[in-house]
C-alpha cells in the first residue's frame, strides 16, 4: 500500500530524511525552503516546520538524545537540532539548535557513536 504526504511548501525541493528512534516522525529537508518538515508517521500529516537556513540537505537522527544534524548546503554548516522534550506533535515551542561551520556545500550527514558495540543502527 502505497501513502503520500503532501508538503505545505510548494517547490520546496525534499532533499532527505531520517526517521525518529520511536519510529513515529519522519524529519524532511525541504531545500528550497529552508526548512525541516515534521510528518506525523500514524497520521500521515506535516505537525510542524522547523526553519533551519540555506539548503538543507542530508539528515540523521541520533537515537540516543534525538539530536538531529542536518547539512546546510547552502550556508556552509551542520545544523544541530535539539528534540530531547520537544513535543512533534504540535507546533508549540520552537526546538533549539545551533549551527557548526563546515566548510563549503556539505551535503550528507552520517553519525557514529565510537563507543558503540555494534557500528551499524
Amino acid at each position: 500500500m502505497e501513502e503520500w504526504v503532501w508538503l505545505p511548501v510548494a517547490g520546496a525541493a525534499p532533499a532527505g530524511i531520517a526517521v525518529t528512534a520511536e519510529g513515529g516522525y519522519a524529519l524532511v529537508t525541504l531545500e528550497r525552503a529552508g526548512v525541516l518538515a515534521v510528518v506525523d508517521l500514524l497520521e500521515w500529516t506535516v505537525t510542524r516546520l522547523v526553519p533551519l537556513g540555506a539548503g538543507p540537505r542530508g539528515v540523521v537522527v541520533d537515537p540516543v538524545d534525538a539530536t538531529v544534524y542536518c547539512a546546510l548546503a547552502g550556508q556552509g554548516a551542520l545544523a544541530v537540532v535539539h528534540l530531547d522534550g520537544v513535543d512533534l506533535s504540535n507546533v508549540d515551542g520552537t526546538p533549539q539548535f545551533e549551527e557548526i561551520p563546515v566548510g563549503v556545500g556539505p551535503s550528507s550527514v552520517a553519525l557514529v557513536h565510537v563507543d558503540d558495540p555494534v557500528p551499524a543502527r
